[in-house]
């Protein structure tokens, strides 16, 4: 019998908290700085904004971290983002002012774009090639949890008034403080099996893969695949609300769930069927569950369509960033792992405001059906390159 390889080693496990540290962070602010930024200028403009130059911010800045990353070395350029997060958290509890808040979230996005790519990077260098996916799934959990935990935490900490925002940046200072007190002692693993302070991955003795036609594909696919989610993230609560179903949230518990327990069974269910058959179904059932979205009939069935969406994802995801990663050399890892953010960002972000046009004028009923062709044109794409690379 075969030894399987060791996952949960103390450097996986530090850098799992550090990732901890650093999506609860983003998600403290994510849905709490529009209500903050309508507090202090009594409009709506600029709620949009807290997370239109976020995003932005952080999709600008991956594709150079990624070369930072494979050059300078990952847990510099992670420190340095962490310091960059110190800074931004002291901004917010010196300001109350609309432009410099506003420059503060762009700056805030800079440095999630420099922490989630460097320490994504350290994780899918630290964990055994046999065990990748595994291992990119608990990470994957993760993020699952702190984006459930993150805004409820917030909310409670402002309290039901919102008054009490100099508590919530405070509670992010601490944070930023704790995650980059913990990053020092990560004892990196270079990709060759030695230790380094530096984390800079040891030079390849094979010839460096290029970025090749089969990477692309699967960032398109991720590309679409996020598009066709960002119609669940931006608009599953204001479509149930229009048809009248109570406790919608429920729809967004459902699908976390799924998405955790699929990350628990992701990489069995790959070793036995093989991944093409996996992004296969995976992409064939996402696009029927966006297709029956469209036809709700009641309540139930809308959270059950949230729970197999979040197994569908879930599975997709992790499998998807171990296509990239797998598609380039370990001392490429950064820019893969840049790359695989930048497709998330951008298909979450472009989703987003091209749904949102479409659903003003032909309502919520549309935007899911065309996000079903979205996720069939990724399936087609996907079934015309394996033949093609027959």
């Amino acid at each position: 019998m075969e030894h399987k390889q060791q996952l949960w080693t103390k450097a996986y496990i530090i850098a799992l908290v550090t990732s901890i540290g650093i999506n609860l962070n983003r998600n403290f602010l994510m849905s709490t700085l529009s209500i903050y930024s309508k507090q202090i200028t009594s409009s709506d403009a600029y709620t949009g904004l807290m997370t239109g130059v976020f995003t932005l911010a952080a999709l600008a800045v991956r594709l150079f971290v990624g070369k930072m990353l494979d050059t300078i070395g990952r847990k510099k350029v992670l420190i340095t983002g962490l310091g960059l997060t110190i800074a931004v958290a002291i901004g917010y509890c010196l300001t109350d002012q609309i432009v410099p808040l506003l420059v503060l979230r762009a700056i805030d996005g800079v440095a999630f774009g420099i922490t989630s790519t460097a320490i994504a990077t350290v994780i899918t260098d630290i964990i055994p090639e046999s065990r990748l996916l595994e291992g990119i799934g608990y990470s994957g959990v993760v993020a699952t949890i702190t984006a459930a935990l993150g805004p409820s935490i917030a909310l409670m900490v402002v309290g039901e008034s919102y008054q009490q925002f100099s508590s919530l940046f405070i509670l992010c200072l601490a944070v930023s403080a704790l995650t980059l007190t913990g990053s020092f002692s990560l004892p990196y693993v270079k990709p060759d099996g030695r230790i380094s302070k530096e984390g800079i991955p040891a030079e390849n003795k094979l010839p460096e893969k290029t970025f090749t036609l089969s990477l692309m594909i699967s960032v398109l696919l991720l590309f679409l695949v996020s598009s066709g989610q960002s119609v669940y993230i931006s608009f599953a609560a204001l479509y149930g609300i229009s048809l009248g179903f109570s406790q919608v949230g429920l729809f967004f518990t459902a699908n976390a769930i799924g998405m955790l327990l699929s990350r628990l069974f992701a990489s069995r269910v790959v070793d036995k069927m093989g991944s093409n058959r996996v992004i296969f179904i995976s992409l064939f059932s996402f696009s029927g569950c966006l297709l029956a979205t469209a036809f709700l009939s009641s309540n139930l069935i809308f959270i059950l369509i949230g729970f197999i969406s979040g197994i569908v994802v879930g599975i997709l995801l992790p499998l998807l960033n171990v296509r990239i990663i797998s598609g380039v050399a370990q001392s490429s890892r950064g820019r893969a792992n840049a790359m695989y953010y930048a497709g998330l960002d951008l298909g979450y972000g472009l989703g987003s405001i091209l749904w949102g046009a479409v659903a003003l004028h032909y309502g919520y009923s549309t935007i899911y059906v065309l996000a079903a062709c979205v996720v069939l044109m990724a399936l087609l794409i996907f079934i015309g390159y394996k033949r093609a690379d027959a």
